[in-house]
């Protein structure tokens, strides 16, 4: 996550946002962010699609009757609606397809808008160099960026890794982290759908759409293992295939990974995700240190102990808040309070 600043506010203190992208998880995106303690509303919206549009409006006005203003000449449908409903906002909220999130982030950065944009950033590598360079000037423009990395903002993961760069189990020397469960949804196609509509709602199993398994979901676990080891990896290696999903309904990606992955240091981090069907499920990372190892999980857990089975730490899992909130929290926050 990154936080920017940028002056403003209206005279009112009423914080405007956009939403680009109305399916479930940026209609998810946007009752989060309407759920702050911030005067927001919420005035205009763009999707490729209609009925998604629709959908996510009536959810949204439903709840937030006074928050939701959105008349019909502020909906934007088409691939270029979003240039426009960003115009309108303060803050955008990038929650379409992730292959159209570098343009859609570089246009917000021009337009001079604070940004929550979902994980992953980019599917490719000139989509994380244009990343990158709007990123650099949202920096010299002080404006506020948040990422979906919600672990970050989760209290097991904050503390326990705390704990970890603090030294309690010495230097890190290996780890393993996963994503390995039954897949996620399919969506049939249907009579008279064109190619690029159909590719556009099951965007998951299309390359330029979601740029793989390990991009879109298992980026979550590698970023732990990024965090735990404060450094990126110098190399990686690794195999995939498509060995259980292999009907057209799941497009082009695979359904399976298994990588090396070796810091600067020489630690190796092994990194497994896969979608199998019927077989056991692991979405968790664990790491062994000079001094004893870590068990972490998005459930809330988070425990530290030596190698002798003492307890060194562990995370009391009642209570916490929920990440996909907090990480709307902290942004309009610092927004309402014209920090960076």
């Amino acid at each position: 996550a990154i936080a920017y600043y940028k002056r403003y506010l209206h005279s009112d203190d009423t914080i405007k946002i956009a939403l680009i992208g109305c399916g479930d998880r940026g209609t998810g995106a946007a009752y989060q962010a309407l759920s702050t303690k911030q005067n927001l509303k919420l005035v205009a919206m763009a999707d490729a699609f209609q009925d998604r549009l629709d959908n996510s409006y009536k959810v949204l006005s439903d709840k937030f009757k006074e928050k939701v203003d959105v008349p019909k000449d502020r909906m934007f449908i088409g691939f270029e609606g979003y240039k426009k409903a960003i115009a309108l906002a303060d803050v955008v909220l990038l929650v379409s397809p992730p292959g159209f999130r570098p343009s859609h982030f570089e246009e917000a950065v021009k337009q001079g808008k604070h940004v929550f944009m979902e994980k992953p950033v980019a599917v490719d590598s000139p989509g994380v160099r244009k990343v990158l360079a709007a990123a650099e000037l949202a920096k010299q423009k002080k404006l506020n960026v948040v990422v979906g990395l919600q672990r970050r903002y989760q209290s097991n993961y904050r503390e326990t890794i705390k704990r970890i760069q603090d030294g309690a189990i010495g230097d890190i020397t290996g780890g393993q982290v996963y994503w390995n469960s039954g897949g996620v949804w399919v969506r049939p196609r249907q009579a008279g759908q064109t190619e690029m509509e159909y590719q556009m709602r099951n965007w998951y199993y299309f390359n330029w759409l979601c740029g793989d398994h390990i991009v879109e979901q298992h980026v979550h676990n590698i970023d732990i293992a990024n965090w735990v080891k404060n450094a990126y990896p110098v190399s990686i290696q690794g195999t995939g295939s498509r060995a259980w999903r292999t009907g057209k309904e799941y497009g082009e990606i695979y359904d399976n990974h298994s990588l090396e992955m070796t810091y600067p240091d020489g630690t190796i981090i092994h990194s497994q995700c896969r979608h199998f069907e019927g077989i056991s499920n692991r979405v968790d990372e664990s790491f062994a240190g000079t001094k004893g190892k870590v068990y972490l999980s998005a459930d809330n857990s988070g425990e530290l102990t030596d190698y002798k089975g003492n307890k060194i730490y562990s995370h009391d899992r009642k209570g916490n808040p929920n990440p996909y909130q907090t990480e709307h929290d902290d942004l309009f926050d610092a927004i309402a309070k014209r920090e960076y």
